[in-house]
């Protein structure tokens, strides 16, 4: 999706049924959209915006977009494979380094509940950017 006259943007929306959305997951979701405001490493995604609209029930969280993939879908779904292990190192390396940002350089320390391969994508040149999005939305 782009923005008008703007970047590539991944939009995530929630799938609650407006009746079931309530005042709880109403604030988590707004605990949410602050703790990504203030993520701001190379290696992890770039909340751009979000959205609350109550006349027709939406939230959604916008994202920069990252144009190749998953590490999931290029360790499982690849034909041809095009991670060496140079590739594969500065990927770790790269994870690891958004780890120790969200552990030890930002105050208070963001919590992750779950980190794996569908969670890392890759930029065009195979850069990681973990997302960070896996409570409500």
């Amino acid at each position: 999706m782009h923005m008008k006259d703007g970047p590539k943007i991944a939009v995530i929306s929630v799938c609650v049924e407006e009746e079931h959305w309530t005042g709880y997951l109403e604030l988590y979701y707004q605990k949410e959209v602050a703790d990504l405001a203030r993520l701001n490493h190379e290696n992890t995604s770039k909340l751009l915006g979000y959205c609350i609209d109550s006349s027709m029930f939406t939230r959604m969280l916008v994202f920069e977009y990252v144009s190749n993939g998953t590490l999931y879908e290029h360790l499982h779904y690849e034909e041809e494979c095009h991670l060496s292990w140079s590739r594969r190192m500065n990927i770790i390396v790269g994870v690891a380094k958004s780890l120790r940002y969200l552990h030890t350089e930002i105050k208070p320390p963001f919590t992750i509940s779950e980190l794996n391969s569908s969670a890392v994508y890759l930029t065009e040149d195979f850069s990681p950017k973990v997302y960070f999005s896996d409570t409500i939305v």
